[in-house]
């Protein structure tokens, strides 16, 4: 066989397993074009231009949170504190704000800051003291909803500065802003995921914890960075949702609670770790946005979304525990 032949079929064994790999994430968009024609089919509209791109808007919400819950769950871990992180940014910024605009760039340089403390102590929690992430996420959710509560007194009387709904609802080059970021996000999670070192070592944790400590990872330190990432970006959606609904109020954040760690399940990715990435999560928050619009689109109330989110998260778990008992 000649080193031309070897070649070629090195680069087709290489494509095919790549092929295979990705498979979970090609059927979650397959899922989203099915989704989406089926609502087609229910009404023309749901196609046109305007309403594709409200679709997009609320899927990226989901999608921005995803990017950290995908770093989570790859190590087998799970950040359960995004509702009340989210909930937290915006009202924190709506209220400190207060409506002028000359503000928020101390604002949001405070608050960001406070969600960077809340991933730290997330992941110092389970990486250094040993606590499940469910439990240490939990708890935290708890605290946040509990000094959110005492500090607002129950009720919130402030607006975000309308320079701030102004910027998230303009559009640059025909898109609008809200999606630009979520397409840098989409850039950024690709590349760390795909093309670093630390991404290659969040693989290594979720598949296997002491092989990656033996093979010279710094385990610990490594596992406390994907709760940053998911504590930032829950608060900076927070923000965003906030400046895309026009006004905060102490319960926005509730429906994130199983959409983002779902959006990971449906995107392919093992709910154990060691498996996914977070072109999948994009695939999932598309297919929760459309599953949405079409129960709405079909006269089915929340319920139904709600048992779908939990359908999802138990079907993930039972096929994760099954790839473990083939492994």
């Amino acid at each position: 066989m000649s080193a031309s032949e070897t070649g070629v079929r090195a680069v087709a064994f290489t494509a095919l397993d790549v092929f295979r790999r990705n498979i979970p994430i090609l059927l979650s968009y397959l899922v989203v074009a099915l989704l989406f024609v089926a609502g087609t089919a229910k009404t023309g509209g749901f196609a046109s231009g305007s309403h594709i791109r409200v679709l997009a808007l609320q899927a990226s919400f989901i999608g921005m949170i995803g990017l950290g819950q995908t770093m989570c769950i790859l190590t087998g871990g799970i950040d359960l504190s995004v509702p009340w992180t989210f909930t937290g940014a915006a009202v924190l910024t709506s209220i400190l704000a207060n409506g002028h605009a000359s503000r928020l760039p101390q604002v949001l340089l405070l608050v960001l800051g406070l969600a960077v403390a809340v991933g730290l102590v997330n992941g110092i929690g389970v990486a250094y003291a040993g606590v499940p992430p469910i439990i240490m996420t939990l708890g935290m959710n708890g605290a946040l909803q509990g000094l959110l509560l005492v500090y607002t007194k129950g009720g919130i009387s402030s607006f975000p500065p309308p320079a701030l709904n102004n910027w998230v609802l303009d559009t640059t080059v025909g898109i609008p802003n809200l999606l630009w970021i979520w397409i840098a996000v989409m850039v950024l999670g690709t590349v760390i995921l795909s093309a670093t070192t630390f991404g290659r070592r969040l693989y290594g944790i979720g598949t296997n914890r002491s092989a990656s400590y033996f093979a010279g990872v710094n385990v610990r330190r490594t596992l406390v960075l994907p709760y940053i990432f998911s504590a930032v970006g829950a608060a900076a959606a927070g923000v965003l949702f906030m400046g895309y609904n026009g006004q905060a109020f102490l319960t926005m954040g509730d429906p994130y609670l199983f959409a983002s760690a779902a959006a990971v399940a449906v995107g392919g990715a093992s709910i154990l770790g060691g498996n996914g990435h977070y072109l999948g999560t994009v695939a999932g928050a598309l297919v929760l946005t459309l599953l949405n619009a079409l129960l709405v689109l079909f006269n089915l109330g929340t319920g139904y979304l709600l048992i779908s989110y939990g359908a999802v998260l138990l079907i993930a778990v039972f096929i994760a525990n099954v790839r473990v008992s083939r492994a």
